[in-house]
């Protein structure tokens, strides 16, 4: 069974549907639409209700609702495939343009079922990417040294989906900087290399702005414990970034590497994800 594929997008916005649908019949996949929310539509309330008091204490300016609606858009997303059958799935954003060899990748990430918990299709560049494993001839499994960007294209698990569901809410991160604060919720998270999705330049429909107003209220423990916060996950990154790539990379090459003849420092995932 392929892995099931869920397309974010605006129930209003049919132009951007159009072209998720042409771009996916061309590459011959089935899919389904996930209903964006639509943050600017959300009442003052319902908006509060949905985003932590943390959220002050970590960022400097409040969660736009464009960006707010990204996240419930995606927790909706966790939920289909939380409550499905399928080991896991692939999200994309409506503005995710699919590269050839994307059917390869999934394919091979398919086969490391129990192995994996979040793999990014995309990558946008300006952080070093650390090797992991070889993928395919052509593709290998990284790690972002640094936070990575970006939610337009990933492969999550249904045990990993289920997961975020239970820490992410509320929200205190925008949904991009959360699924890759790995030392937050504790999954893996992979990126492919060279990446198989890119997003294209049509504006977003649902809205991630560049800049917000800071906070009205803000006061001087507020930006202390700001301080603190970015002090403390930056030490806590660098203490455990080299124990998490170790364990990455014996979860995949498996608990006896010595049976495949597998190098612990590289594992080649190849032969173990190659067709049956």
């Amino acid at each position: 069974m392929p892995i099931p594929i869920y397309v974010i997008a605006l129930k209003s916005s049919t132009e951007r549907r159009d072209v998720m649908s042409a771009r996916l019949a061309r590459a011959g996949y089935d899919f389904t639409f996930i209903d964006a929310v639509h943050g600017a539509s959300m009442t003052a309330e319902a908006a509060n209700a949905a985003i932590s008091p943390r959220r002050q204490y970590q960022h400097a300016s409040p969660i736009s609702r464009g960006a707010l609606g990204g996240c419930l858009s995606h927790f909706n997303a966790w939920s289909r495939i939380a409550e499905s059958d399928a080991p896991m799935a692939l999200i994309l954003e409506d503005d995710a343009c699919l590269h050839d060899d994307l059917d390869e990748v999934l394919r091979r990430l398919d086969r490391l079922e129990g192995k994996i918990d979040i793999v990014n299709l995309h990558f946008r560049g300006g952080r070093p990417l650390i090797d992991v494993a070889q993928l395919s001839p052509t593709h290998r499994l990284t790690s972002c040294r640094y936070n990575s960007i970006g939610a337009e294209s990933y492969v999550i698990t249904r045990a990993a989906a289920a997961h975020l569901l239970t820490e992410a809410r509320p929200v205190v991160h925008e949904v991009d900087l959360y699924l890759n604060r790995w030392w937050d919720h504790g999954l893996h998270v992979l990126t492919v290399n060279p990446p198989v999705v890119h997003e294209d330049d049509s504006p977003t429909t649902i809205g991630y702005p560049a800049k917000v107003a800071g906070w009205p209220n803000d006061k001087f423990w507020h930006r202390f414990r700001r301080r603190l916060s970015r002090i403390m996950d930056s030490t806590t990154k660098r203490r455990m970034y080299p124990s998490m790539v170790a364990t990455m990379k014996m979860r995949l090459m498996g608990t006896d590497p010595s049976d495949v003849g597998n190098n612990p420092d590289f594992p080649n995932l190849i032969k173990m994800t190659d067709g049956k």
